[in-house]
């Protein structure tokens, strides 16, 4: 079970969680916030047509590792796509 909140301490740590953000806006440019803004977030996942890429490399004997530089996307992307394809029968 969640304790209750009181309203000082749930007006305490907004205070303090917005203090962050506040901070990096005046120590660093726009610019430079957005530009780590679009590096951050969710690596991309490899689909359509890099699908078929990934095979064609794996075919060649690049390693998985090597498959996600070349596709700019994660090792972990690469595993599940590698093993969506096996289930799929498309590479053995």
């Amino acid at each position: 079970m969640k304790p209750e909140m009181t309203p000082e301490v749930k007006a305490y740590f907004q205070a303090v969680t917005s203090m962050g953000g506040k901070a990096r806006a005046a120590k660093y440019p726009h610019g430079k916030l957005s530009e780590w803004a679009k590096r951050g977030g969710r690596p991309r996942a490899v689909q359509g047509k890099q699908s078929a890429e990934l095979v064609e490399s794996l075919k060649r004997g690049l390693s998985q590792k090597e498959c996600a530089v070349r596709l700019d996307c994660s090792l972990s992307s690469v595993v599940r796509a590698v093993k969506r394809l096996r289930m799929r029968g498309i590479i053995a």
